[in-house]
């Protein structure tokens, strides 16, 4: 599927809360994995399996009755059929979309098969919401596990293809249940089919689990975004549901302002906002939003829109993300 985009006015929180579910099922090719939308609070859980066809993206959307606010959370895994998911990443509070029940509001929508992007305008200030996968700095290949396997030590895998792997190398595990970091001691590209050898397993994993250098790099934005996130997992698993803090930032924010517009030539650069896992010990520069770029305060006003040619991209002025672009 391809990049789109979709803006409009909501009446208020129920109103865009369809209206995201219908942009991501509808336009961007997202399925509707559970329907909530019966429930006090109501809900629709959403999945991709991203542009490569090979990711897991389960983002839960939910009109928070008490608040002016579409609360987002994200899960390894969500069981449709018990309507339960598993390894939650949220914040109480933050990792929301920015609402407004007693009055229509703006909103601006921007996706594809691996992230979406929000934008709305409430009286006068703009909030953006980020969530899915992020342009990643590591591989997003996977290999395939052929058979369940069990914890233990010295555990030999057999996956759909071990060429992926470098001896003595570390890589991460998941499945529908579980997600951890393994060394790789061995592999064995000659046997039918393929196996790796891990010097420990600390969780049991299902036949059909993922085993790769990042897979499910997903991001759970607060409102302030470009600005603070919850990773779905960091470079050594999952912790909690806060346990994968992160920040966004550019190359240099200072001199972004400098450049916008260039002087010369009366033109604006865009950098891009960068993805870091930023948890005590965690610290780790991981990727980059999808689409969305740190321009100066220089270039325009807000809603204006950049033509470099190639595609337009729309100016806002974010409250606590600061001026970016995003394509449009």
């Amino acid at each position: 599927m391809a990049y789109h985009s979709a803006s409009g006015t909501a009446n208020n929180t129920a109103d865009l809360l369809v209206r995201l579910k219908d942009f991501l099922v509808t336009t961007c090719g997202w399925t509707l994995h559970d329907d909530g939308s019966a429930l006090s609070d109501p809900y629709y859980v959403l999945k991709s399996v991203g542009e490569s066809g090979m990711e897991d993206i389960y983002i839960q959307f939910i009109n928070d009755s008490s608040s002016d606010c579409i609360s987002v959370k994200g899960y390894l895994y969500w069981n449709a059929a018990t309507h339960t998911g598993v390894k939650v990443v949220f914040s109480s509070g933050a990792t929301v979309i920015s609402t407004r029940d007693s009055a229509q509001f703006l909103y601006w929508l921007y996706g594809d098969l691996d992230h979406v992007c929000v934008v709305t305008k409430i009286t006068a200030t703009y909030y953006l919401q980020y969530s899915g996968i992020i342009k990643r700095y590591w591989s997003g290949a996977v290999a395939i596990t052929q058979a369940a396997v069990n914890a233990g030590s010295n555990v030999g895998i057999q996956v759909s293809d071990a060429s992926l792997f470098n001896t003595g190398s570390y890589y991460i595990i998941k499945d529908d249940a579980n997600i951890e970091r393994v060394q790789v001691i061995s592999r064995d590209t000659g046997s039918t089919p393929n196996t790796v050898t891990v010097a420990t397993l600390a969780a049991a994993y299902a036949s059909g689990a993922k085993v790769g250098e990042d897979p499910q790099p997903v991001i759970i934005g607060r409102n302030n975004m470009p600005g603070n996130f919850y990773a779905l997992n960091k470079w050594n698993g999952y912790s909690s549901a806060t346990g994968q803090a992160g920040n966004c930032g550019t190359i240099s924010a200072t001199f972004a302002g400098y450049a916008d517009p260039d002087v010369r030539c009366g033109l604006t650069i865009m950098l891009p906002w960068l993805v870091a896992i930023t948890g005590t010990g965690n610290e780790e520069l991981r990727g980059e939003l999808i689409e969305i770029y740190s321009i100066g305060s220089w270039a325009g006003d807000t809603e204006d829109v950049l033509d470099p040619g190639t595609a337009t991209y729309k100016m806002f002025n974010l409250s606590g993300g600061g001026w970016c672009a995003i394509k449009e």
